[in-house]
């Protein structure tokens, strides 16, 4: 079966940055500067379609208090991992533990497995190689390395809010959806950034439940998970965010190496 080079599209950066840990230092800085480029001609690519919370127009109220909420939010926390296997081989995985702060250009701190990882701030932008701490603000920016925004996932809630069953719970509403539909597919293929290449997804089961809460209207989290299988093998993936410390995310600072 046939796979794009790198299963996460949008996430090449972060993701070859977060799994790079055990390569050797010149093998890092030539996957920086392929995946950078990638990530860079993507957003000059997809730039004339960005879009903002504004765009998201619905007379559905419950959808409404979480767009309107989301309007409020300029920091937070998320916890993501993603797992795409492909033919029953070892699986593509990222681990990120993200501070975003919004802005122009927006703030980032990014850990994988414990460790800084990737810090971002007023356009300045370091990647740890396990060795020390490189420079990489004119090849990405934060806007770049990092897909799973909590704008991101609200604008991914909108799509597909039709196809949800709401159910109430304590303090939370929990919306999910089971079964075969595409267009949910497609719609957390690009919240992931994942590309499957030439894979067939158009018959894919899948799993997913949203927790939004009940006074808040914040979304607290996305389980995701989705298998398939075309006439080449099988393929499968998981996703799942927490967002938490809304608006409550400390100074993010450059490492003290580079200050």
């Amino acid at each position: 079966m046939k796979v794009s080079r790198y299963l996460f599209a949008t996430l090449t950066a972060t993701a070859i940055l977060a799994g790079c840990q055990e390569e050797e230092t010149q093998d890092n800085q030539n996957n920086i500067d392929e995946t950078a480029e990638e990530a860079t001609q993507e957003s000059q690519e997809t730039g004339a379609t960005e879009r903002s919370l504004s765009d998201i127009e619905t007379d559905d109220e419950s959808l409404s208090e979480v767009v309107d909420k989301a309007e409020e939010i300029d920091s937070y926390q998320a916890v993501l991992d993603l797992e795409a296997v492909v033919d029953g081989g070892a699986p593509e995985k990222l681990a990120a533990d993200v501070r975003f702060k919004d802005g122009n250009p927006p703030s980032l701190h990014l850990k994988s497995e414990g460790e800084d990882r990737t810090i971002s701030k007023d356009g300045e932008t370091y990647y740890n190689n396990g060795t020390e701490w490189v420079d990489i603000s004119d090849s990405v920016g934060a806007d770049q390395l990092y897909h799973v925004t909590y704008e991101n996932a609200v604008h991914s809630f909108a799509e597909i809010k039709g196809e949800l069953e709401a159910v109430e719970e304590d303090d939370a509403v929990i919306y999910s959806f089971e079964g075969e539909n595409n267009d949910v597919f497609k719609t957390f293929e690009s919240l992931f950034a994942v590309e499957f290449g030439a894979i067939d997804t158009s018959v894919i089961k899948n799993d997913v439940e949203i927790v939004v809460g009940k006074e808040d209207k914040l979304i607290r989290s996305i389980e995701y998970d989705a298998e398939g299988e075309d006439a080449e093998g099988e393929y499968e993936l998981s996703g799942d965010v927490d967002f938490t410390s809304f608006n409550n995310v400390g100074e993010i600072e450059l490492p003290e190496a580079v200050q």
